[in-house]
């Protein structure tokens, strides 16, 4: 009796082990589904501005609230901006921007905060600063085109050399 009961369990492993071996591969399809999320940089939260005090505070004073700025103002350096984004890319595809934030921080010729911006994805314009592509114009030949273009290429500059 007890050799027949271990015999069916027995029976049952190969079964649960699939079982199992299911389960973790859907685990890992549902994983793979899943974003990358990245953030850059940093921007103070609303409850951060809030504590900047228009026409009382300094720099040193906004400095302490909410941290240095990631960059300054590039003619003039009354302008403190803190900029973050937040990127999420699916698999192998390109990562795309979900969510930026810019806090500008403006200072007047005292050194006293003059007003606070905030600008999100939707105040942007998207501007391609490195495309690290060169334009070329006409039309886009393809492989055969090239390397059979390139054997008449070759044929013709060893004639013009022939009749020199």
């Amino acid at each position: 009796m007890r050799r027949a009961h271990l015999n069916r369990l027995e029976a049952k492993a190969p079964r649960r082990a699939r079982a199992l071996l299911a389960g973790a591969a859907a685990l890992a399809v549902l994983a793979a589904c899943e974003p990358i999320v990245r953030v850059h940089g940093y921007a103070p939260q609303d409850a951060q501005i809030e504590q900047i005090q228009v026409g009382v505070d300094g720099p040193g004073a906004v400095a302490q609230k909410i941290g240095r700025p990631s960059t300054g103002g590039v003619v003039r350096d009354n302008t403190w901006y803190y900029v973050s984004a937040r990127t999420e890319a699916m698999a192998y595809n390109s990562p795309e921007i979900v969510e930026r934030r810019v806090v500008a921080v403006h200072f007047s010729d005292d050194a006293l905060v003059e007003g606070v911006d905030v600008y999100g994805l939707e105040d942007g314009r998207v501007i391609n600063l490195a495309t690290r592509t060169t334009p070329t114009f006409g039309r886009e030949l393809t492989v055969l085109e090239q390397l059979f273009g390139n054997i008449s290429n070759v044929g013709s500059t060893l004639a013009e050399g022939f009749n020199e």
